[in-house]
């Protein structure tokens, strides 16, 4: 990480920028500080000869802004947070312990919550006033980058400085926009992508009609010409939302939510169901002449009691196989029921067996705890007969990482099962914490050049009815109006890197969830993603609980290639002593030229 600098703004402030910006409100040897970061801003006190921190306010309850606050707590200082936000603060474990945030998860808010709590002892709403001698401080309501993220104005020494947290990154610029993840009154935050940057530009309105003469947001640059970087950033904004909506798949679930903004894209056209194919709740049913059924995705009993009724009533003669798309639950959930009930195999492309397998290993949206059997993995283009059928595996990142596609070719019809990752509006790309990819060999260009090569017939999306015709017309203006989202995404990025934005989980733990008992050694790969054109080094290390008493573990770097991964291994082992419950281990990772304070993190159930 680069050597963090002081920015004074007035006699009596300055910005201390580490990890992240803290701002520092100072009378002769006693500050009073906006975030706190790692605490590392309490050494750069001492060398400024300040020997005394009052209190901290926060502006939102994320880790990197809160984690290094008990040094001033340690000294005695008081701390002050957002009303709505105080139990992130200081119920972490109520969070943590509850397996609705952990299993079938559809909602986006909280993230990045503490592991460890941190005390409030005043809490402020919106227009609530704070004297701090030489300063005049105001709370703003500020939502946006979190639901109760609060701007404090701070008037001293003749200015008005906004500490407004991550609402901005500078001039047209966002720290990220999977936490702008929210979904209306009437939609899950999983289908809620960019929801809340309505909130978020009132929010920066708000605080340039307050009279704001600079802003300081928790990363990023201090901004001195507040109106021009925020009118560059709603201009960006409102452009990518608009390109986004142009080729969205939430146009077809949801039409209501888009009356207002024209289709500037065709649709795919609906055609009729050939035979040998048939459709229940998110699960497409392939029939051969033989009397032999595959099925792809089992997400609800009654696909079960289906297949049970077509063997009595003798339609069906047996179940071969089920294949499965990806690993939400609602394609996942009744996969162990079907294949007892049936004793079919089940068949699974690598990226998908991976994780459905072992989802305690991993942390995503959607996911059902029961681990899924696979009997048998194939690979990225691997074909094989099933009787008048051919059919061939496909790695297809489309609406998740962790998808893939399935090719049917018999018949005399050519039809690809796509899982949820395309309807005849466009994009499922409605949740980045799916991690949509958008480099030119992943994700859903990947996709788009895979269709435009295979030229399928048909393509059958899980969730709708009839299929609808592959028209490579159609698939060439869709992969136009993403490139156009690249360049606006672009744009916005702090390091130019369009998945810098939108991949919530560039940076993991693996295995994310193990059982250990005191004193066994825990052994836990981070996982980086260096998403740039060039190689970057990588840094990472586990932050340990306090409570343990342990010697910080020592960090691990590597250089990582373009668009590629790596893995970081870490082992250390618990105190005899560890408490049993569930502990969180976070961890801080440096790529390139930017730290991200306690990024990714580990859970540990100890027994």
């Amino acid at each position: 990480m680069s050597q963090p600098t002081l920015t004074t703004l007035s006699h009596h402030l300055f910005v201390y920028r580490g990890a992240v910006n803290v701002g520092v409100i100072h009378r002769g040897e006693e500050a009073l500080l906006i975030d706190s970061g790692d605490g590392s801003v309490m050494d750069e006190l001492q060398r400024c000869g300040i020997r005394f921190v009052d209190g901290v306010l926060f502006t939102h309850h994320h880790r990197d802004q809160a984690c290094g606050a008990y040094r001033a707590l340690d000294a005695g200082a008081w701390t002050g947070a957002p009303e709505a936000e105080r139990s992130l603060f200081e119920d972490v474990r109520g969070y943590w312990h509850d397996h609705r945030n952990r299993w079938h998860v559809y909602h986006s808010q909280p993230q990045l919550v503490l592991t460890e709590p941190v005390p409030v002892h005043r809490t402020f709403v919106d227009g609530d006033t704070l004297k701090w001698s030489p300063a005049r401080i105001t709370a703003l309501s500020t939502p946006g980058h979190t639901d109760g993220s609060m701007t404090y104005l701070v008037d001293v020494d003749g200015q008005r400085i906004a500490f407004c947290g991550d609402l901005i990154y500078d001039d047209g610029q966002i720290l990220n926009l999977y936490s702008l993840q929210k979904g209306d009154p009437n939609l899950l935050d999983y289908h809620g992508f960019m929801g809340a940057y309505p909130s978020l530009l009132a929010s920066l309105r708000r605080i340039l009609s307050a009279g704001a003469t600079v802003l300081v947001p928790s990363h990023g640059a201090v901004i001195r010409n507040p109106q021009t970087a925020v009118e560059r950033l709603e201009a960006a904004l409102n452009s990518l939302y608009e390109r986004w909506a142009d080729i969205s798949a939430l146009r077809y679930y949801f039409p209501h939510r888009f009356r207002s903004e024209p289709l500037r894209n065709p649709m795919l056209s609906h055609v009729p169901t050939p035979s040998c194919l048939r459709h229940l709740d998110t699960s497409w049913m392939l029939f051969s002449d033989s009397g032999h059924l595959l099925v792809a995705d089992c997400g609800s009993e009654r696909v079960i009691e289906q297949v049970e009724q077509w063997l009595a009533q003798g339609c069906i003669r047996r179940v071969d196989a089920l294949w499965i798309t990806h690993y939400h639950d609602d394609h996942v959930e009744w996969i162990p029921e079907f294949r007892d009930r049936f004793g079919c195999e089940v068949i699974a492309e690598q990226s998908v067996a991976q994780v459905v397998t072992n989802p305690a290993a991993w942390r995503l949206p959607c996911q059902s705890p029961k681990p899924v059997p696979v009997d048998r993995v194939v690979q990225d283009g691997e074909s094989w007969q099933w009787h008048e059928f051919l059919l061939t595996a496909f790695h297809f990142p489309g609406q998740s990482l962790y998808h893939s596609g399935l090719m049917v070719d018999g018949q005399a019809v050519r039809v690809f099962l796509c899982g949820d990752s395309f309807t005849p509006t466009g994009l499922d790309n409605y949740c980045p914490f799916n991690r949509n990819l958008l480099d030119d060999n992943s994700g859903y260009f990947r996709c788009l050049r895979l269709l435009k090569e295979l030229q399928p017939e048909l393509l059958c999306n899980a969730h709708v009815d009839a299929p609808f015709a592959c028209e490579v017309d159609v698939l060439e203006g869709w992969e136009s109006s993403l490139k156009e989202q690249v360049r606006i995404l672009a744009s916005l990025s702090p390091s130019g890197e369009p998945d810098d934005l939108l991949d919530p989980n560039w940076a993991y733990c693996f295995p994310y969830e193990q059982r250990v008992a005191p004193g066994e050694e825990v052994s836990v790969d981070l996982v980086v993603r260096n998403p740039s054109d060039g190689s970057r080094f990588v840094l990472g290390v586990p932050v340990l609980p306090r409570e343990w008493h342990l010697p910080q573990i020592p960090a691990q770097t590597a250089l990582v290639p373009a668009r590629q991964e790596v893995r970081l291994p870490f082992r250390f082992r618990l105190p005899t002593d560890t408490p049993a419950g569930t502990w969180v281990v976070p961890v801080n990772v440096e790529l390139g030229e930017r730290f991200f304070l306690q990024f990714a993190e580990l859970m540990l159930y100890v027994r």
